[in-house]
This record gives structure tokens, C-alpha cells and sequence, in this order.
């Protein structure tokens, strides 16, 4: 399970709390947290839903799409930093991880993928790095995060 002990989600505002609500409604799991921009909202399942959300197909998918009008991802969560940060970048191959502490404990993070991966590894105005640099901020302690 994630690490949540100050960083614990809070809905506060009414378009996340509807947007959980439509994608809990709709597949039967609760999301441990959620990023949105212009136009995706990417949510983080926990793995032991994976196999729930699959039987679901894409038709779901779908559904919560057209209810919040955006297009929707969703992540696994894993414990292993480095199944994470592939389960971010995917479907970009993730080639290799380089960790390096920097100060005060925290991790800066590159991720080695392929050029001709690279456009599908950063996304749409790279939200897939700045969503990347979100949830690892928050789960796993890491202040920089680098597609090399």
C-alpha cells in the first residue's frame, strides 16, 4: 500500500470529488489518487484491483471518458520504485532507471527510454513527466525526475 501518512488525498474540490466518484460508480474500484490536465485525468489503482479493472474491458473505459469528457489512463500502483516508474511511462519502453540521492534523502530520478520511444515516454505536452514527477513526489520520496 502507498505510503499516505501526511500526504493523504483530501477531495476538496467538487471536480475531483465528482470525478471519483463516476470512475467508483462505474468500475467498483476506489482510486488511490488522481491528476488531470486539459485534456486526461489519469488515476492510480492499486494492483490488487489490476485483474478487476482488465475484466472491465475498455468499454468502461469508455463510459468514464465520455462522463467527464476527457480522456482517462489509468495506473497501477506498485511498492517497487522501478515497476512504478515503468507503469508510468507505459507503453514507452523503459530501458533503464538511474537513482540518485541528492540531498536530505531524496531520490532524483533518470529514465532511460529509446528516441523512438521518447515521444510516448514524456505524452502531450509532456504530461506523462510532470504526472510522473507528481506521484513519485508524493509516494516514494523522489524531488527530480528526467527522461533521458
Amino acid at each position: 500500500m502507498p505510503k499516505q501518512d501526511s500526504k493523504e488525498l483530501k477531495l476538496t474540490d467538487p471536480r475531483k470529488i465528482y470525478a471519483f466518484t463516476v470512475f467508483t460508480a462505474l468500475t467498483g474500484i476506489t482510486p488511490l489518487d488522481y491528476y488531470e490536465t486539459e485534456n486526461t485525468i489519469s488515476f492510480l489503482i492499486d494492483l490488487a484491483d489490476a485483474r478487476k479493472f482488465r475484466q472491465l474491458g475498455i468499454e468502461a473505459i469508455r463510459t468514464i471518458s465520455s462522463e467527464l469528457k476527457k480522456q482517462i489512463e489509468v495506473i497501477f500502483y506498485s511498492n517497487s520504485l522501478d515497476k512504478f516508474i515503468q507503469n508510468l511511462f507505459r507503453p514507452a519502453k523503459v530501458e533503464n532507471i538511474v537513482k540518485r540521492e541528492i540531498r536530505d534523502g531524496k531520490l532524483a530520478i533518470l529514465v532511460k527510454v529509446p528516441v523512438w520511444d521518447r515521444g510516448k515516454a514524456l505524452g502531450k505536452r509532456s504530461y506523462k513527466l510532470y504526472r510522473a514527477r507528481y506521484f513519485l513526489s508524493k509516494y516514494f520520496n523522489v524531488d527530480h525526475v528526467k527522461i533521458v
